[in-house]
Order: C-alpha cells, then structure tokens, then sequence
C-alpha cells in the first residue's frame, strides 16, 4: 500500500471511511487492521501545561486504565505493539501486551510534537514570555511553529511517513500506542478531515480507535 504525501489536506489523493471509537467498532475491509490507543493519564496539572516531548511518566490512574485494555484486547493476534518511545507510551503499551509473546517496537518518530520553546508552560506563561504566539497559533493551527518546535503539518510529515512504513511491513493486526497529537493526525486522514480541523477528533487518555486502512 503506498499513500500520495500528505500536502496538508488529508483529502488529496485518499478516499477513506471515517474511523470509530472503540475497539470492535468501525466497518472496513482490511488487509490490516490498526488500533490506535492514546497512553494512558498523567498526572493532573491544574494550569494546563504544555507536555509536548517531555518525558511525563503514567500516573496510577494511566496505569490502571492499560491494564484494563490488556484484558479488552487480550484475544487479538497483534502482530506488534509499535509504540511512540515516550516513557508514558511505552509503559502503556507493556502494560496492555502483558505476559504475551509481542514484540514491543519503539518508534521515534510517532513522538508527540514537539513544542519547543512552550513545553512546561501554562498558556498565561507563553503569552508573557511570546507576546501574540498563543493566538498565532489557534489562528494556523497547521502551520504555527512555536519557537524551537514543530508545526502540526511538521509533525503529519514524520508521523505518516512512518505510519506508512509500519502498514507496509505487517500484515496481522497491529497496536500502535502513541499520543494525542500523532493519533489525531492518523485519523485526520481517515476520516479527510483538513489540519486545522484536528483538534475536533477526540482523544481522551487511554482511548482506542479502530482505525480503517485502504482495501484490497
């Protein structure tokens, strides 16, 4: 299977079906089929910082929440658990594989994007020290570089190359365990939704998504 480059418009060049949340939901015909699941929840940080690729561990709660999807996802022949290699996606991902014999494939490049400059501050933070950034950003969602970081368009160019790679390297079902951001952008293209719609996909911590690829 061999996708057009991602220009921006997830629409050009790919007629999908929308995916469905939920592990056993979502109509396709597959020659493989892709779960993506989010990791699981950090801990609560009232003033919203910007988490980015800093190395934010699974709290108890995130923890828990795998655990539970190790036994939802236990008779699925995964292939592969293909992870982000972000220490919450990992322990996620080991957590849900458990005892089964699955080879655990770290993968930097479904990292969340980088957020340069703003990761560890709080939106108030980034506006004293980046005056007019914030609202740039919310203004082209898919372009808008913070200083030092990665667009969403950035981040649709490392993350589907390498989603393309991993679709054509198996053929058994596959988990992919990565973050808000690189899910959204899988999906985004599923369903044709353009960048600056991304932030309309849902992606609670921990969820699953069955995800449709081309058919046969």
């Amino acid at each position: 299977m061999q996708h057009a480059p991602f220009s921006g418009d997830p629409s050009h060049g790919h007629k999908r079906r929308p995916c469905a949340d939920g592990p056993e939901t979502g109509e396709a015909v597959l020659h493989l089929s892709v779960r993506l699941m989010r990791h699981g929840a950090l801990s609560t940080d009232p003033k919203r910082r910007f988490t980015g690729q800093r190395d934010i561990p699974l709290s108890e709660a995130g923890r828990r929440q795998a655990a539970g999807w190790r036994y939802r996802l236990a008779d699925i022949p995964f292939a592969a658990v293909v992870s982000s290699d972000l220490s919450r996606c990992m322990d996620t991902a080991r957590i849900v594989r458990g005892e089964r014999d699955i080879p655990l494939v770290a993968e930097p490049a479904l990292r969340e994007i980088s957020l340069g400059a703003w990761e560890g501050l709080n939106p108030t933070e980034v506006e004293q020290r980046f005056p007019g950034a914030y609202a740039a950003r919310g203004a082209d969602l898919a372009h808008f570089r913070p200083e030092g970081g990665e667009s969403f368009a950035d981040l649709a160019t490392r993350v589907l190359t390498a989603f393309d790679v991993l679709t054509r390297r198996y053929t058994a079902p596959v988990l992919v365990v990565a973050h808000a951001g690189v899910n959204r952008i899988i999906l985004a293209r599923a369903m044709a939704l353009p960048l600056h719609r991304l932030l309309d996909i849902p992606q609670p911590y921990a969820c699953c998504t069955l995800c449709p690829l081309d058919p046969f």
